[in-house]
């Protein structure tokens, strides 16, 4: 009988006690109850998971969303929303910019095409090869020709680059005289989006010229050192 008489005072005494707080000070008690007085660092692991505190985990913890997106983070201009501290892969982690470029950009790139035996008469040029349709970058750009000048007049043949169908402007020059002649051109070339690299071939003296090979292929980098890439047109 006494220790229930005890439980009621001390009920009553409680009562008194939050009734006299005001109504911040309530608030920070009922909290306080709640979360059990969590320090700077909470141990989240089968309790709450408190925002705005240091939160450790012994088990993995899951979100998932059967209607959407489960996680969505923001965070100011310049700040990133989410840091790890591991280098190790994530799996099944999909990006869509690394290191400032887009998915697109970072992705591997090129173009490449060839053909032979092909005639080419006096006073006359011809593409002998071309990458075809590129998109927007710096590439590194191989080609080759190799060339026949049997023909009586033909003195040699020469070759260059040109790039986004600006015929005006041959970004090198490769060939040579004589009876064999192997034309070849390697640089560095800025192409517009949707621009071709080709390789234009012509027959110097006063015949004709047979190409028995050529081949042109260019490979778009994400970034270079030293002189900087032909730029067609400037």
């Amino acid at each position: 009988m006494r220790t229930k008489v005890v439980a009621v005072a001390a009920i009553r005494l409680v009562r008194r006690a939050i009734g006299s707080l005001s109504p911040v000070a309530l608030v920070a008690v009922v909290l306080a109850l709640i979360f059990g007085g969590v320090g700077a660092a909470s141990a989240a692991t089968g309790r709450v998971f408190i925002l705005g505190r240091a939160n450790t985990e012994t088990t993995t913890a899951k979100l998932s969303d059967s209607r959407g997106t489960p996680l969505s983070l923001a965070a100011p201009r310049g700040r990133a929303p989410l840091t790890v501290n591991r280098t190790a892969q994530v799996k099944n982690l999909n990006v869509q910019y690394v290191g400032g470029l887009s998915e697109a950009s970072a992705r591997p790139t090129g173009g490449a095409g060839s053909q032979s035996n092909l005639t080419i008469g006096p006073d006359s040029s011809l593409t002998v090869a071309a990458t075809g349709p590129l998109s927007a970058g710096t590439y590194y750009v191989t080609a080759t020709a190799d060339i026949n000048t049997n023909a009586s007049g033909a003195t040699g043949a020469l070759c260059h680059l040109i790039a986004n169908d600006d015929a005006a402007d041959p970004l090198q020059f490769g060939g040579g005289s004589g009876q064999q002649v192997t034309a070849a051109e390697t640089m560095a070339v800025t192409v517009r989006s949707h621009g071709v690299v080709n390789v234009v071939c012509s027959p110097t003296g006063t015949g004709g010229i047979e190409v028995v090979s050529a081949s042109i292929i260019a490979i778009r980098v994400l970034s270079s050192s030293g002189t900087a890439a032909a730029v067609p047109g400037s």
